[in-house]
């Protein structure tokens, strides 16, 4: 029989599943030293967050085949260590989604009807019921923002308390939204028209401050903000400012930038704001469901099942695997690309596989371009394991083209082994097609139709225009102006006088006054930034991340 070791207080509902199918040994939390002298004799081992799973340990841990992390963080466990070793990480992500979800409610609810003041006051002698009048949620519109499982979740609540919800994420299409009861709405939308907002979105860059003095100016007078995701989501001094001037009636946080909240942390202060400590998943029904979804993950990978809750990716077969490794990265870094170049909520992605890659199994390919493009959207909680079922589940479709011949220079077939990402949503449809360089390194050679070829870099800007003189020139002395080197740049065009577009690798972030002044240049049309933080520049542009750097390592043998 298999054996496990649980750490660190795991619900017991998880510990006796696990003993249907293995011998389980219960420990306190270990430090590195005491799991080093007991890790080598366990085949699985499930922690929560006090027990850390450093790569020594992996190296110890000579039968181990599957890590568990009760709960959804695996920040404590080094998950490229776990890759390299062919050991399945899984977590927990969606057993706490309810938790959560009638936490946001309950919040909701207080900060209506003033609750926690109104009992502070009883308590401290008081009875003045004109002092806390609130208001009903009944017919007021609630704004989302991510409609992942607990924004889902949230979202079915707030319709059976009889609230209107318009929501935001680009990563689920405008179908799934509507089956769903939810009018899908553009950011904008969201904050002008919402009596409450409730934020359930990873922290991307993209996301952190998605609250602050910019977005507050454009909310109703008298808005309400829930916060149940992340601390960083929210700008605190722009909230304070706020809920002073009487834009923002209330506030209710479970998370704060700084946890344990700071004394001096003037939203403490405030009277119109609730404040809870980090709440969400603390419950003994979310804590046992997470134990027991991770057991039944753990079990399954001791079975030699596909899970779909698996945060790493061990590579199946080395024979199989190893003609298609190289490619893993410009899967990844097109995926990247395609959904911040997209504009609108994603619909549908198609991939086109050209040359040799039209007649091999694509399936890990088209996990990594999935990964790709919803990492922008999620956060790290992405994986070329759980990218496809997180695709299907935002409704979003999915297909490919196989093209051997190179008929279809816009569906992978410009080059022999040529990738392309086509992207449509709710706004239109975008391209990128990519290949591998003779150093084995991804470059962008098509973007909507137009022919280039450039090498991917961690930041790079898309700007098309009109072909006319003098506009690559100010966008370069604008960039200049701003302290950002260009590194690369490819400008290509149909057509004499007709539309063009620029395409520049850059070595820092342009500042949005930079990107704004850009915008409103003669004969520019627009100007996107696309950062692709895992795109490490070695020479020759991108580089893979830890999770395909892994694969490829062990499809190589290394």
């Amino acid at each position: 029989m298999v054996k496990i070791l649980v750490t660190d207080g795991v619900a017991k509902e998880g510990i006796e599943l696990l003993r249907t199918e293995a011998e389980v040994d219960v420990s306190k939390p270990l430090d590195e030293e005491a799991l080093l002298k007991r890790i080598p004799e366990y085949d699985g081992l499930m922690v929560r967050s006090a027990t850390k799973v450093t790569a020594r340990c992996i190296a110890a841990a000579e039968r181990l085949k599957v890590i568990g992390r009760a709960g959804a963080g695996v920040d404590n466990i080094d998950a490229e260590a776990a890759t390299r070793r062919g050991i399945v990480l899984v977590n927990a992500p969606g057993g706490n989604s309810v938790a959560v979800a009638e936490h946001t409610i309950a919040l909701l609810l207080a900060l209506a009807r003033n609750i926690p003041q109104a009992c502070a006051h009883v308590k401290s002698g008081g009875w003045e019921r004109a002092r806390f009048m609130g208001t009903e949620v009944r017919g007021k519109v609630l704004g989302i923002f991510g409609l992942g499982r607990a924004g889902a979740e949230v979202a079915k609540r707030a319709l059976a308390l009889g609230m209107k919800v318009l929501a935001y994420d680009p990563g689920v299409s405008a179908s799934k939204a509507a089956s769903m009861g939810v009018v899908p709405a553009e950011p904008a939308e969201v904050f002008a028209n919402s009596d409450f907002i409730s934020l359930h979105v990873p922290v991307t860059p993209e996301t952190v401050g998605l609250i602050r003095r910019e977005t507050i100016a454009m909310m109703k007078d008298g808005v309400r903000i829930i916060n149940c995701s992340r601390g960083k989501v929210v700008d605190e001094p722009a909230l304070v400012e706020g809920i002073k001037s009487g834009k923002i009636a209330g506030a209710a946080l479970d998370v704060l930038a700084s946890e344990p909240a700071l004394p001096d942390n003037p939203l403490l202060a405030l009277d119109n704001v609730i404040v809870t400590p980090h709440l969400g998943a603390s419950t003994s029904e979310a804590q046992a469901s997470v134990a027991i979804e991770t057991a039944k993950a753990m079990l399954a990978v001791l079975r030699g099942e596909l899970v779909p809750n698996a945060v790493n990716v061990p590579v199946p077969s080395a024979e199989v695997f190893r003609e298609i490794a190289p490619f893993m990265p410009l899967a990844e870094v097109l995926g990247k690309f395609a959904s911040q170049w997209s504009e609108g909520m994603i619909a549908s992605v198609r991939v086109g596989w050209g040359g040799k890659l039209s007649s091999l199994d694509t399936r890990p390919l088209l996990s990594a371009v999935l990964k790709g493009v919803l990492s922008p959207l999620l956060g790290e909680d992405v994986n070329t394991v759980n990218a496809p079922i997180l695709t299907r589940e935002r409704g979003i479709a999915v297909s490919e083209l196989r093209v051997a011949d190179g008929a279809d220079r816009a569906h992978g077939g410009g080059n022999p082994t040529e990738i392309s990402v086509e992207t449509s949503t709710n706004k239109g449809t975008t391209s990128v097609a990519g290949v591998l360089s003779t150093r084995q390194m991804p470059r962008l050679v098509q973007i909507n139709g137009y022919r280039l070829d450039i090498a991917f870099t961690p930041y790079m800007l898309v700007c098309p225009h009109v072909d006319q003189p003098g506009i690559i020139g100010t966008v370069g002395t604008t960039l200049g102006k701003a302290g950002v080197n260009i590194s690369e740049m490819q400008v290509a065009r149909k057509a004499r006088g007709g539309d063009a577009i620029m395409v520049l690798g850059i070595d820092s972030p342009a500042p949005p006054e930079a990107l704004a002044e850009i915008a409103r240049l003669a004969g520019v049309l627009s100007v996107k930034p696309v950062y692709l933080e895992c795109a490490v520049p070695n020479g020759d542009g991108a580089r893979m991340d830890s999770d395909s750097k892994a694969q490829v390592a062990a499809a190589r043998g290394d």
